[in-house]
């Protein structure tokens, strides 16, 4: 990911409305670090101020995450080229402009074990990508990570994470998103005062236009 000399910073969650980031381009905003509470779910879900925390069984089928998430039909088994049967997701909805960077923490544990290629994953309006799978992380294995998304295109898009089992219905997989995993240092965040270490979710950064950034240069 490019790194963006200037930056609005946003940490996105909270409530399940569509957010407009209009911030002055002089100071950032901080809103709701890690709260998750106002997401949207279906399947077998946990939100808190801490985070989200996703298991795959007793979850929904995978055609009513497809329909909850607005992903087209079978578009859960063409990441994964296997039949995904059944699992969670949560959603929101922003508003950005084009240049803006979503980043978020995650940690993908399984229970399950090949041929059962479990798998977790996001998406940013119809386009899904998968996280992480029992292939990569091995039998009963997790991986920690943090990914990044630029937005090319300004407009209102539904952000979603989910985790989904394969082949059958049994043995958890989980995903967690918004709480620092082990192993991965976040972003310093100081803007309008210093949080709470660990306080690191999901993070918006904007970049400010060429004009905004020479005048805010000494």
């Amino acid at each position: 990911m490019t790194k963006l000399s200037f930056t609005n910073k946003l940490l996105i969650a909270g409530a399940g409305a569509t957010f407009v980031f209009a911030a002055s381009p002089s100071q950032a905003v901080v809103i709701n670090p890690t709260n998750f509470t106002g997401w949207q779910s279906v399947g077998n879900v946990s939100l808190s101020d801490q985070g989200a925390s996703l298991s795959s069984t007793v979850g929904v089928s995978d055609t009513d995450i497809e329909t909850f998430l607005g992903l087209d039909a079978g578009a859960l088994d063409s990441i994964n080229f296997e039949d995904a049967t059944n699992g969670s997701a949560i959603k929101n909805t922003f508003t950005v402009e084009s240049g803006d960077v979503l980043t978020f923490d995650w940690r993908f544990q399984t229970s399950d074990y090949l041929p059962y290629n479990d798998f977790s994953f996001y998406s940013i309006g119809s386009s899904v990508s998968k996280l992480a799978d029992v292939q990569q992380v091995g039998d009963y294995g997790n991986t920690t990570s943090q990914t990044s998304y630029t937005f090319t295109t300004a407009g209102t898009y539904t952000v979603g994470f989910g985790v989904v089992n394969s082949r059958d219905t049994a043995v958890n997989s989980n995903l967690n998103v918004g709480v620092v995993p082990d192993g991965v240092v976040p972003e310093p965040i100081t803007i309008l005062g210093s949080l709470t270490a660990g306080a690191f979710g999901v993070v918006l950064r904007r970049k400010q236009k060429q004009q905004q950034q020479a005048t805010s240069k000494v």
